[in-house]
């Protein structure tokens, strides 16, 4: 009798273990935050597995939830892979992958590089088969493209083939043998290949790499913070989840997180000197707003960035609104500038 593929079955329901929505978290924490979308009390989760080589496939049903997979996920997963996604029934969700929106208006089948950030909202109980492959099992030509949260219909020639491909897999797994799977994993990586080949965009010089993305994310978590007197390297890496010498590494195009958050901290500061035309604030106020516990420290740092100190900027303020100036919108020299008017 032939040996059959190993299968992997776990099945969780709140109605028969306390601790199913527990448990579900934490096997899932390594991939993605949980977020269920229903009543605690009204979940349940079936996960049906096999592994043909290096491509995991497999069946799952859930109920409404969001999938949340952030950097510090990516970070802490040492593998490389990308996964495709095919919708059997009518499932109705909405995702942004790194900016890219989409939803289950647009088609069956996802492709997802699990390298990048996503988060995907399920709205509806669902029904799915997913496989995930290591990224170098793709043909090169289509490991190389942007494909992440692409969605494929089944009306292109290239979804129709995945999809078909997928379900008749599924139905005849079960008998497969092991001496068949490589020839199951290799049809299967190849017709992947084709999807991301037909839907996928040239990367270009913007790759956006996972320090591009972390700079990216840090400086925002600045931008919403600037008035923060705790604000500081460490809360931007503790918001990151990244080590310290991960933290620098990121920020050095910047200049360095201290110098990111100095610098946007004057540009604000400038910027509200100007805009404070009854001069409600005196700018002993503005420095500790901006961070600054010295009045000679303010001074110092706002004469290197702008070329003027505080107390010149205030007392030339009229003329600066009139010409529009900002911190964004100004000469190296501002003082020089104004004066020339």
């Amino acid at each position: 009798m032939n040996e059959r593929l190993s299968r992997d079955l776990w099945v969780l329901d709140a109605r028969e273990q306390p601790d199913a929505v527990e448990l579900y978290r934490k096997a899932c924490a390594h991939l993605f935050d949980i977020t269920l979308l229903s009543p605690e009390a009204d979940f349940h989760n079936r996960l049906e597995g096999y592994q043909l080589g290096h491509v995991v496939f497999a069946r799952c049903v859930g109920v409404p939830q969001r999938f949340e997979r952030k950097l510090t996920h990516i970070m802490a997963d040492a593998t490389d892979t990308v996964m495709a996604v095919l919708d059997l029934g009518k499932n109705v969700w909405r995702a942004d992958y790194d900016g890219r929106e989409a939803s289950s208006d647009m088609g069956a089948i996802r492709l997802v590089d699990m390298a990048r950030p996503y988060r995907s909202t399920i709205q509806s109980p669902y029904v799915t088969l997913y496989l995930m492959m290591p990224r170098s099992l793709l043909d090169p030509r289509a490991a190389g493209l942007d494909f992440h949260g692409r969605v494929v219909s089944e009306a292109t020639p290239a979804g129709r083939m995945l999809a078909s491909h997928l379900r008749a897999l599924w139905e005849s797994i079960e008998t497969m043998t092991p001496a068949e799977t490589p020839m199951a994993a290799k049809a299967t990586t190849a017709l992947v290949s084709g999807a991301i080949l037909a839907c996928g965009e040239p990367m270009g010089a913007d790759p956006r790499p996972l320090e591009k993305v972390l700079l990216i994310a840090g400086q925002q978590f600045v931008e919403q913070r600037l008035d923060d007197p705790d604000l500081s390297p460490e809360t931007v890496r503790e918001h990151l989840g990244v080590s310290r010498s991960q933290l620098y590494k990121v920020f050095e195009p910047a200049g360095g997180v201290s110098a990111f958050i100095q610098r946007r901290r004057l540009d604000q500061a400038f910027d509200v000197i100007l805009q404070d035309r009854a001069e409600q604030m005196t700018l002993a106020e503005v420095a500790y707003r901006h961070g600054f516990r010295s009045d000679a420290h303010f001074s110092r740092a706002f004469r290197v960035r702008f070329g003027v100190t505080p107390g010149r900027l205030r007392k030339l303020g009229e003329a600066a609104r009139q010409e529009g100036l900002s911190a964004q919108e100004r000469p190296d020299d501002v003082f020089v500038w104004l004066k020339g008017l």
